[in-house]
């Protein structure tokens, strides 16, 4: 399936500060072609769309090929769109093999200078594919690949990790072949994560690039004006509805303050039942003790009407949006010891790090957290101002980050416009 759209792009003007990273920079505008790949639709909207928009108003040829649900006409706007089944959770030799297979069609029909792979699948795959291409007609011209986060099957830390021992050794083969090619660019959302496939023989600062996640639009999450009235502090989960992303540990603490009348715990979350780590929505309906709102189109306003953020993960992170969000619209978080949301959380300014290693302690660490927000209501308003100065202080701003990858990609970035 190929779906287009009209050309859309970002509404406000803003400054940019490019920073060259890329060997190949130059401008292309009309005539240049850049393929994004990616293993799933609802995470391309979330997290790459801005990048996809922008190349488009710089009038470059834009096709992506994403799995999962089928992305709805209504939101592709200047570039193609190919569907493609993708298995997130195994490797799958069929399904895999069509992975590769639609990457070569289309790289030999639309013959991109540039292709972006986001995430493991599409980044050993459609890489691979990729770079016979390059041998073979000398297109594309770059390959840049995204890693988000080392995700549960490269992180050491993260649940059931021994069994993807096996498909761990294949990805570091594969991406060994990958980063001997000198047209083959990373990006890395943490120092963490670069270090780690640095001491791999993978990423090297030559063939790397650190960008601080996928950036949020500092137009759309903001903090109110006035403080937010009521006594009843709101507490926010919203992510993958996963238990390795802290739901369960963010449930059980629901639970034991439900008695309490001065707050409210929320989980938002888009569901993905089809995940074995997840926890089924059918089952969050059915819980009291917590407001399920399932997935939520406007995240601005919803986060406008809370208080805290919390994210227990034990997930192989970036930088998890949700926590930039939070911070761009003046919320505390609370979250885990995790390099990537230490980035997001500025521990005893912004928020509180967590500092458990079991999830008893987690459990318990959390629940000490959200009680001493409650019971001195002057911290919450004193981190909750100090996060939006966090968020204005660090690169997190969607535009930026755009221009970030733009430049990478081989297209010399133009401030956003109108």
């Amino acid at each position: 399936m190929i779906q287009s759209g009209q050309m859309g792009g970002p509404n406000s003007e803003r400054q940019r500060n490019p920073t060259r990273e890329f060997e190949r920079l130059r401008y292309c505008g009309s005539g240049y072609r850049v393929l994004v790949i990616c293993n799933d639709g609802a995470y391309f909207l979330r997290h790459r769309l801005s990048v996809v928009t922008h190349l488009a108003s710089l009038g470059v040829d834009v096709t992506v090929i994403a799995g999962g649900d089928p992305i709805r006409a209504e939101s592709i706007q200047g570039w193609n769109y190919i569907h493609v089944p993708i298995e997130r959770f195994r490797f799958d030799p069929f399904g895999d093999a069509r992975l590769m297979l639609r990457t070569a069609r289309t790289i030999r029909a639309f013959k991109p200078h540039a292709v972006h792979l986001v995430t493991l699948k599409p980044a050993i795959f459609s890489g691979f594919v990729s770079i016979v291409s390059h041998f073979l007609h000398a297109y594309p011209e770059q390959v840049l690949i995204t890693l988000p986060g080392l995700g549960r099957m490269m992180s050491p830390k993260a649940p059931g990790q021994r069994r993807y021992q096996i498909a761990s050794a294949l990805t570091l083969l594969a991406f060994r072949v990958l980063s001997r090619r000198d047209y083959v660019h990373f990006t890395f959302e943490t120092r963490h994560d670069r270090e780690f496939w640095k001491g791999r023989g993978i990423a090297s600062e030559k063939n790397s690039s650190l960008i601080e996640g996928a950036g949020v639009d500092p137009n759309l999450f903001y903090p109110l004006e006035n403080a937010r009235s009521g006594s009843t502090t709101k507490v926010l989960f919203a992510s993958r509805l996963l238990k390795s992303k802290g739901l369960s540990t963010f449930l059980t603490v629901a639970h034991e303050l439900a008695h309490r009348s001065d707050v409210e715990f929320i989980v938002a979350g888009i569901p993905d039942d089809h995940d074995p780590d997840a926890i089924p929505h059918r089952d969050l309906e059915q819980l009291t003790e917590i407001r399920f709102l399932g997935h939520v189109t406007d995240m601005p306003n919803l986060l406008r009407q809370c208080d805290i953020v919390c994210l227990p993960t034990r997930y192989g992170e970036g930088i998890p949006r949700i926590l930039i969000e939070a911070a761009a619209t003046g919320l505390a978080s609370i979250a885990s010891d995790h390099p990537g949301c230490r980035e997001a959380v500025e521990d005893g300014v912004t928020g509180q790090i967590l500092s458990a290693k079991s999830d008893t302690e987690m459990r318990r660490e959390l629940s000490a957290a959200i009680v001493g927000y409650l019971e001195n209501p002057d911290l919450l308003k004193k981190h909750k101002r100090a996060a939006n100065q966090h968020f204005l202080s660090r690169p997190f701003n969607q535009p930026a980050i755009a221009d970030r990858f733009t430049e990478l990609l081989g297209v010399l970035a133009a401030p956003w416009s109108d």
